[in-house]
């Protein structure tokens, strides 16, 4: 005799789990407008935790899958000049395009209009997943992603970390670069920091002032600036630094931008890099080793990244219900720009 099949959960399994109407269960998988937030969140953990897959497949709101998935871009990467940017899409495209999904951008050009972008990308049903990155602490856009089960994986961590993400140790980086300089005799080290709005920022600003405590030089605030993420910002934070007397010996950067702009700052004042101020970048994008000097910096495989992250979204997307959480290894790469304090043999 023929076993019969285990019989498939159903939307009525559903509206009876949950009390409601077929009705209103339908509208809410569906992302329909008229469903309160509430109600909409109690169907979808009930349609989880039933195994449902009707009408939103691996927990996604929406009747059909899109085969498509989004890269929501931020400032300053709108304009299309950040190395990492563009080697990061490379790899995540390779990995997706082998899978049949479509790798599409959209574009925030103010940060208030991200979390817009989002709530259209997941309620006019335009793509299966999202990916971004420039987490803050308390991040708007990933309050809304959970709260909808709507798959995302992002590029950095917040304060709860209760996410799938990928992302560099920038702890480890700004303690490993300024306990380098600690060794070489530097005692006046500066940290030029990207904005402290994301998460990463502030990662970076604790491994500097963790190497400092440990190596016991006094914490100065004077010689801790926050950057920006357009080119200039570091050599404005550069000038600020030498025209008040608080010039330092050496200095680490928050990415490789920064550093750059900062050794055209020094020389705008009679400076060499590494000579009389040492630098030290995080991000070893491609110009980093084609200037003169070249800056010390911190390697990372871009196109690896990419093709890590793809890999995370597919893998939510395949119905994966483990938290998937990745620190990518970054190694120094010492060039020219870190050296000695000049008052140490020069």
């Amino acid at each position: 005799m023929n076993e019969q099949a285990p019989r498939k959960t159903g939307i009525r399994d559903v509206a009876a789990h949950t009390g409601l109407s077929v009705s209103t269960v339908s509208r809410a998988l569906n992302g329909y407008a008229d469903v309160n937030a509430d109600t909409r969140l109690r169907v979808e953990r009930a349609a989880r935790h039933l195994g449902y897959r009707a009408s939103f497949a691996a927990s996604m709101l929406r009747s059909s899958q899109t085969q498509t998935v989004t890269f929501m871009v931020s400032k300053p990467w709108t304009k299309f000049v950040d190395p990492f940017f563009l080697a990061l899409l490379d790899g995540i495209e390779m990995v997706l395009q082998a899978q049949g999904y479509d790798l599409q951008i959209v574009m925030a050009r103010e940060f208030d209009k991200e979390i817009d972008l989002i709530r259209r990308a997941v309620e006019r049903n335009r793509c299966d997943g999202l990916l971004f990155g420039r987490t803050r602490p308390d991040d708007e856009r990933i309050d809304y992603l959970q709260a909808r089960g709507f798959p995302f994986v992002t590029i950095g961590q917040t304060s709860r970390n209760d996410h799938d993400w990928i992302d560099r140790d920038h702890f480890v980086i700004a303690k490993t670069a300024t306990e380098r300089l600690i060794r070489l005799g530097h005692t006046r080290i500066a940290y030029l920091s990207t904005p402290y709005r994301y998460t990463y920022s502030h990662h970076a600003r604790d491994g500097y002032r963790a190497a400092l405590e440990a190596a016991g030089l006094a914490h100065d605030p004077a010689l801790e600036l926050e950057c920006f993420l357009s080119r200039r910002t570091g050599s404005d934070a550069m000038s600020e630094l030498i025209s008040r007397g608080s010039e330092p010996t050496a200095v680490f950067c928050g990415n490789d931008m920064i550093a750059l702009s900062a050794m055209d700052a020094m020389r705008a004042f009679g400076l060499e890099p590494g000579r009389d101020i040492s630098v030290i970048g995080c991000d070893d994008i491609p110009i980093a080793s084609a200037v003169t000097p070249a800056l010390t910096t911190f390697s990372q495989n871009l196109d690896a990244i990419g093709m890590r992250m793809g890999r995370m979204i597919l893998a939510k997307l395949g119905g994966a219900t483990e938290r998937l959480q990745e620190i990518v290894e970054c190694r120094m790469i010492t060039r020219d720009t870190d050296l000695p304090p000049p008052e140490r043999g020069r």
